[in-house]
């Protein structure tokens, strides 16, 4: 059953740095424009190939199994109402655990972990497709962006992160370099293609690590 009636909650503010002034504008983080990455799915309106990462709905980095070198730059998680995807009310979300709460205790749908994910995707050898990767950074090309993940995204993404975090205490998640790769799993009769992040041993160049610093306003 679909709710009656909704409420807007504010989201608790963060500090997301990067407060400067170049060419006499003022510039805060939150001012930016991040583009999407996304999975291309079955249903996805792209002529992409299925499974394939996509950025800004335009450009195909990757194809399936196939894992990009990226930089984590920032994770934040939320919450949100785990409303069925036929429903047309608009999920709620929340970001704090009291938050969260407060939505549920008056909502007819449960609250689900949910994160925004920042990334740096590292220009892959032998690719063409430069227009992707806006920003050279040391020896490299990057193309910044962020993906939504939940339910099992978030457990392959986040929770890796995470855990990586409390693992190895004082070691920052953007000094190391991640595979991202999507991977396709199921479940009965559906099938999806599923975002995964990995560690490698590769240390992230020290332009890039100073270019996060910079970002986040460390």
């Amino acid at each position: 059953m679909a709710k009656t009636q909704k409420q807007e909650v504010v989201a608790a503010e963060t500090n997301t740095g990067l407060s400067t002034n170049v060419s006499g504008i003022e510039i805060d983080v939150e001012d930016i424009e991040i583009p999407r990455i996304n999975v291309c799915q079955k249903m996805s309106q792209s002529d992409a190939p299925v499974g394939s990462i996509l950025f800004d709905k335009t450009y195909e980095i990757a194809p399936p199994d196939t894992p990009v070198k990226v930089i984590t730059v920032a994770a934040q998680k939320g919450w949100r109402e785990n409303i069925p995807f036929e429903e047309e009310d608009i999920p709620r979300i929340a970001w704090s655990k009291e938050q969260a709460d407060a939505i549920e205790a008056e909502s007819n749908w449960d609250m689900t972990e949910f994160a925004e994910i920042t990334l740096l995707m590292r220009q892959p050898e032998g690719s063409e497709d430069g227009d992707a990767f806006q920003l050279p950074i040391g020896d490299h090309n990057y193309a910044l962006g962020k993906i939504n993940v939940g339910k099992n995204a978030y457990r392959s993404t986040y929770k890796r992160l995470a855990t990586f975090a409390a693992l190895q205490s004082g070691v920052p998640i953007h000094s190391k370099v991640w595979n991202f790769v999507s991977e396709e799993l199921s479940k009965g009769k559906y099938t999806w293609f599923n975002p995964s992040l990995s560690v490698t041993k590769e240390e992230a160049d020290e332009d890039v690590t100073a270019f996060v610093k910079n970002f986040l306003g460390a």
